[in-house]
């Protein structure tokens, strides 16, 4: 795999990043009842590891994609959306090309 070794790297750090949350959770958590300066210290610490992680997994994303081959479209218009033209818009049948049940219960039909 393409980037394997960078990915695994990524996820480390992504790991670490989130025991920092974890840990700056729990001080904003303590300090917010009585030292609201301290509490304030704690969220902006908080806060920026949020961003790294964010960011790490950005990156992590980015490099998976890049590994696997796909480059970004889902679909032959390369819009990158999921579905084909007229996919949102078409009627659909039922399973039998019998025009679906419109909602209507078995024994209502």
């Amino acid at each position: 795999m393409k980037n394997a070794y960078t990915i695994s790297s990524i996820a480390r750090q992504l790991g670490k990043v989130a025991d920092k949350i974890d840990s700056l959770a729990m001080g904003v958590q303590d300090t917010e009842q009585g030292a609201s300066d301290v509490s304030e210290v704690y969220q902006g610490l908080l806060l920026d590891e949020v961003e790294h992680a964010q960011i790490l997994t950005l990156e992590l994303t980015r490099l998976t994609t890049e590994s696997t081959g796909e480059d970004g479209s889902s679909n032959a218009d390369g819009d990158g959306s999921v579905f084909g033209p007229g996919e949102l818009t078409a009627e659909k049948t039922g399973e039998n090309g019998d025009g679906g049940d419109n909602g209507q219960p078995e024994e209502g039909k």
